[in-house]
């Protein structure tokens, strides 16, 4: 139940997402908002939830931005490992960390798309190098937005947590 919360919970974030850039930049930059639940996912999701969560992810990812399907499900639950083997190595508890972590999400999942779709199509219809102020630009801004998005995702997290008693009670 908790995989769709977060799967639940990343659709009406890209909704939001999808509004908020429609009415604020008018195309003129982007975010990946999602790369922060992604993130979150592999900081504190199980293995079996987190991934099934990530591909659910991934998969909203990829009928928000029109690649084609499995791409973004793909890079998805290939962060969400990447983030399990940093947090394997290195305490991430701020929010600083989770938000420069969140960036690198972001560019990561931009990089690694760009790079895929320019080894599998024409190189005339491929993303090009011009892209690339922008993906770091998507970056930023998602790191400095993606506490806000920590906040909700904990509160997902919440809802779901219990007590298991302990052999005292």
């Amino acid at each position: 139940m908790k995989p769709l919360a977060h799967v639940a919970f990343a659709l009406l974030l890209a909704a939001l997402q999808a509004a908020l850039l429609r009415w604020v930049g008018g195309g003129a930059f982007s975010l990946a908002l999602l790369a922060a639940c992604l993130v979150h996912l592999g900081l504190h999701g199980g293995n079996v939830d987190g991934s099934i969560a990530a591909a659910g992810i991934g998969y909203v990812m990829d009928l928000m931005a029109g690649t084609p399907k499995g791409l973004m499900t793909f890079l998805a639950v290939m962060l969400f490992l990447a983030v399990r083997a940093v947090a394997a190595s290195v305490d991430v508890r701020s929010r600083a960390a989770f938000a420069l972590l969140s960036g690198l999400g972001a560019l990561v999942l931009s990089i690694g798309a760009t790079i895929l779709l320019r080894t599998t199509v024409a190189p005339e219809a491929g993303p090009g190098a011009v892209l690339v102020p922008r993906m770091f630009l998507e970056a930023l801004l998602t790191g400095a937005l993606s506490p806000a998005v920590a906040l909700g995702l904990k509160r997902i997290d919440a809802l779901f947590h219990r007590e298991e008693p302990g052999l005292l009670r």
